[in-house]
């Protein structure tokens, strides 16, 4: 098989098989009658030149080859021959051809020799029309065209050779010539059959998809090919076309595809498309079947022909999009409401507000209202989220009760809620913002659950000198802020002077983040002492910032930024490593105290910290205090208990601050047992001045010695305090009498061996430390 053929396919390489064997045998009768008349008459031609016998014999081996070329033709038609089956029939008739070249081209080449001048001319007629024979009767096998070629060209050439002459190798030269040409053009030949084989199986192959693409169509429910007259009537509907219109296909054969579509623009424009015979695609309609909208897509091309009334103008193809349109409007809700709540969510919120102030007239009132719910983490946390989804839901309801048609109410976030007054209802901002306030504040039934919840409200209202809806939000949201910075549940308006606050607050909070990187944060120490030998035990670890334009920054100042963006753990895990790490370097004997926020008792972090920070430094876990205020235990109190006895367990020591500022604070004596209370200043202040504080002074260190723990007296300035509390019993004091908060490199006695102080008489206080200033100073991190 040549190069064509190998470069195809198997399949296509049988089809051409099949066809050569196929065409050869259409022309084999009438090519061997014409090779038994031509060798016949040859035969008489030159009877007396050669022996009777040698006629014989060649006339005999014509008759075997005709015979057997007959058979092979015969067998070449049979249906259905497998691939190897037909390789043989087609080697045979390459075989025979051979066999029929060599039979012409010897019996021409011996009669060369023997043969008068006019039977030259003879010869050569014969000899060049048996070469040709070659590209006519074995144009379809290119093998037996080559092998006859070849053969008669040896044969011829021999026989002229022998003969010799001029004339003679004139006519070889002539014959390589013919030859040439002969083989080429037989090469040629069959290409082009083999190619039109191909194209032909291709084109019945492309021919094959489309049909099986059309009953594709035909058969798919969301497919449908249609067909439609010049007036618009469908022709031949298909049964799944009528399946899809819900009517019978009887009923639907005539019928005006226009009668179809709902929308009366969508049938004035399909009529316009068939009215001047213009292809269209992809034309959306709504349909209505049996009562339910469905939308479809035309498509459709002018038929190439339209002849007489009722012959197809248009062929074209409808597609159901309705599931795609009904996800279209599903993908569109969910992006602009509420899963839970089903109120529109931040983003169609903020694009209907961009849209209303972009359209807003100077004189338009619009008012804005934030609000969100107090706590509303304390009751996930206590009845789990699926009853604080289901609080949510029931919020919402109550909140569209009190909107009005034109308002905009959305969920903004977790608890956040917004709502956007106009025209008349924004003039009534105030008293919708106190029903706000008026309807979450009434209980809620969920579950068998008895929820009790309260919000706060922010309310800004639009002026035209704003810039853009972004500013009534930031206006909104410190009225916010500030509802909730004055105890929650409340209504706030914004005043002039909160953008100001709020962003000194915003560079405050920025400035903060940045302040470990830049090395600002110091921790200053002040002294505690026993009152009985005078001696200074330990010191109270206590935080300033030190920034390089505001100065130094005390506690009060930013410990509640740093509580509220969550800030305070990372500071608190610096100033425990880093008191842990001075403590090193002190005496042995001296103790470390460490204040501890609400915020870093609920840290999940805050035991390995400390474990962390004690092995570091080296420093025994007796020589660390941590101070904790009773309003630590007012929230998650038994989660914070667990986490003290934890530190406790370690050997580290735990101080009650503050003691007597709070309501509950024998409460907590009961249920934790610490090593130390600390009397609040507020009772030390005046001790040597108001006999009632001189006698809660007394119950509290009469208290703390019955269940065997220390009392510290904070805020001690004057010596006659120092003489009260030692009256009283009074085991440990710290104040400005002893030392105010310094740096540690003020303190030149921690590298000493020996921390002993001598007994104050007289101290004078700089003015910038008076008892109120030195109050304000005393508020740790």
């Amino acid at each position: 098989m040549n190069s064509k053929a190998e470069e195809l396919g198997r399949s296509d390489q049988d089809l051409i098989l099949r066809e050569q064997l196929a065409e050869h045998g259409k022309s084999v009768r009438v090519t061997v009658f014409a090779n038994l008349v031509n060798a016949a008459i040859l035969s008489i031609l030159f009877f007396d030149q050669a022996p009777l016998a040698m006629h014989v014999l060649w006339y005999a081996m014509f008759a075997y080859l005709s015979i057997s070329r007959l058979h092979l033709a015969k067998r070449s038609r049979t249906a259905d021959l497998p691939r190897s089956e037909m390789l043989k029939l087609k080697a045979g008739i390459t075989f025979n051809a051979a066999g029929y070249a060599q039979m012409w081209g010897a019996g021409v080449a011996c009669l060369l020799s023997v043969a008068t001048s006019n039977q030259l001319m003879l010869l050569a007629i014969i000899g060049a029309g048996k070469m040709s024979t070659a590209v006519v009767s074995y144009r379809h096998i290119p093998e037996a065209s080559r092998a006859w070629t070849i053969i008669m060209y040896v044969g011829l050439t021999t026989g002229l050779l022998y003969l010799g002459g001029i004339e003679s190798y004139a006519a070889i030269a002539l014959l390589t010539m013919f030859g040439s040409v002969l083989y080429i053009n037989g090469a040629n030949i069959f290409e082009n059959f083999a190619n039109q084989l191909t194209a032909g199986q291709e084109i019945q192959r492309s021919a094959e998809t489309v049909r099986l693409l059309l009953n594709d169509f035909e058969e798919q429910a969301s497919n449908w090919l249609f067909s439609v007259d010049a007036d618009g009537c469908l022709i031949d509907v298909c049964e799944r076309f009528a399946e899809a219109a819900n009517r019978p296909r009887e009923a639907m054969n005539g019928m005006n595809l226009i009668s179809l579509i709902e929308d009366e623009e969508h049938r004035t424009q399909l009529a316009d498309h068939i009215a001047n015979g213009r292809s269209f695609r992809d034309m959306t309609v709504s349909i209505d079947v049996g009562g339910d909208q469905q939308w479809w897509t035309i498509s459709a091309r002018v038929a190439e022909e339209v002849s007489g009334a009722g012959s197809v103008a248009f062929r074209g193809v409808i597609e159901d999009i309705t599931a795609q349109k009904n996800a279209e409007a599903k993908v569109s809700y969910m992006a602009h409401f509420d899963g839970l709540t089903d109120l529109p969510n931040r983003r169609l919120f903020t694009e209907t507000l961009n849209r209303t102030i972009h359209r807003a007239q100077p004189d338009d009132d619009i008012s804005l209202i934030f609000f969100d719910l107090d706590h509303f983490k304390a009751i996930n946390d206590t009845l789990g989220h699926p009853i604080g989804d289901k609080l949510l839901q029931m919020i919402s309801r109550r909140l569209e009760s009190l909107a009005k048609p034109g308002d905009l109410l959305a969920r903004i976030g977790g608890d956040e809620f917004a709502l956007l007054l106009t025209g008349a209802r924004a003039i009534s901002q105030a008293d919708i913002a106190e029903a706000i306030v008026d309807q979450i504040g009434k209980p809620f039934l969920v579950d068998d659950h008895n929820v009790v919840s309260s919000v706060s409200v922010g309310v800004a209202a639009w002026t035209s000198d704003m810039q853009d809806a972004n500013q009534l939000l930031k206006y909104a949201d410190l009225a916010l802020y500030s509802a909730k910075g004055a105890g929650r549940n409340r209504v706030a308006f914004f005043e002039e002077g909160m953008d100001v606050a709020a962003e000194a607050r915003r560079n405050l909070e920025l400035d903060l983040r940045a302040s470990l990187g830049r090395d600002e944060m110091r921790l200053h120490y002040q002294p505690l002492v026993d009152l009985k030998t005078q001696q200074k035990i330990g010191y109270e670890a206590l935080l300033r910032w030190e920034h390089p334009e505001r100065g130094v920054v005390m506690p009060d100042d930013f410990i509640a930024v740093a509580e509220e963006t969550g800030m305070i753990v990372q500071l608190g895990e610096w100033v425990i490593r880093k008191a842990l790490d001075d403590a090193a370097s002190w005496d042995e004997k001296l103790t470390v105290a460490i204040n501890l926020s609400p915020t870093q008792m609920r840290s999940a972090s805050l035991v390995s910290t400390i474990v962390s920070a004690l092995a570091h430094s080296g420093v025994d876990p007796g020589r660390l205090e941590l101070e904790i205020t009773e309003s630590i235990l007012m929230q998650d109190s038994e989660a914070n208990i667990r986490t003290l006895h934890t530190l406790r367990d370690l050997g580290i020591r735990i101080s009650l601050d503050d003691f007597g500022t709070g309501y509950s604070s024998l409460n907590y004596l009961r249920s934790f047992p610490f090593d130390k209370i600390k009397i609040d200043r507020c009772f030390v202040s005046e001790i040597d001045t108001r006999e009632d504080c001189r006698a809660i002074i007394r119950s509290v260190i009469s208290l703390a010695q019955n269940l065997g723990m220390t009392t510290t007296a904070e805020g001690v300035e004057r010596e006659d305090q120092v003489d009260e509390l030692r009256m009283e019993g009074c085991d440990q004091v710290q104040g400005f009498l002893y030392g105010k908060a310094e740096a540690l490199e003020e303190y030149t006695d921690l590298r000493s061996n020996q921390a002993q102080i001598p007994k104050v008489e007289t101290i004078y206080l700089p003015a910038a430390e008076v008892p109120i200033a030195a109050d304000q100073q005393r508020k740790k991190a």
